[in-house]
């Protein structure tokens, strides 16, 4: 989903990267498209106390299903109020949200694989990416240009199950990094249609390392 300057909300597919037969701004609502599966409705589930989600594996009935939901509205101010990363804490919140996830992740035996034998490269990025998505200052975009999340994962299988958990340990690092809850909320809002935007199982995407870290 892209934001404009003015508010409009368009839907980008990532396919059309690789394969022009696919229109890059889709009208919405998307109901027909060779690459388009409808999300299915979420799945509710009872939740375990969070100091028991590390350290295992999740079971499968308590993976996040996820359903499309509009992202946080680029950061903006409401009603000329402080941004969502103002009201998040800032970058002093950004810093320790992202060690915290980032503490979780060495320690998942599932997601570890997923990311680089070197976390500090990754930790830096999440930094910067985190705090330009929240209506910080647009550092990421200016060292490593256009995100394209969705293209910068391709090289990695990323599943359904992965996103959740993915989405859970965040959802925890928030909370321990002391985001405040109506923040927080704003925040797992747009995380969960962004995580589920990764997911690539069994998808016809090209797997290849970039060649560059900047993609513009």
């Amino acid at each position: 989903m892209v934001v404009s300057g003015k508010g409009s909300r368009f839907l980008r597919c990532g396919r059309s990267d690789a394969d022009e037969s696919f229109a890059r701004y889709p009208p919405l609502p998307v109901t027909a498209c060779r690459g388009f599966e409808a999300p299915a409705a979420p799945r509710r589930t009872a939740r375990r106390p969070a100091s028991s989600v590390l350290d295992g594996a999740v079971p499968d009935d308590e993976l996040i299903t996820f359903v499309e939901t509009p992202p946080p509205p680029g950061g903006g101010p409401r009603a000329g109020g402080p941004t969502l990363f103002e009201r998040a804490g800032g970058r002093a919140a950004v810093e320790r949200i992202v060690e915290r996830f980032y503490d979780r992740i060495e320690r998942d035996p599932e997601l570890r694989p997923l990311f680089p034998a070197d976390l500090a490269a990754g930790l830096e990025k999440q930094r910067l990416f985190l705090e330009q998505w929240l209506g910080g200052e647009e550092r990421y975009s200016q060292r490593y240009g256009h995100p394209r999340l969705r293209r910068r994962h391709f090289p990695f299988v990323i599943s359904e199950r992965a996103a959740g958990r993915w989405l859970r340990h965040m959802a925890e690092a928030l909370r321990e990094a002391g985001v405040p809850e109506d923040a927080r909320a704003e925040m797992l809002a747009g995380l969960r249609p962004l995580a589920h935007h990764m997911v690539n199982e069994g998808q016809d995407v090209p797997r290849a390392p970039l060649d560059s870290e900047r993609l513009d």
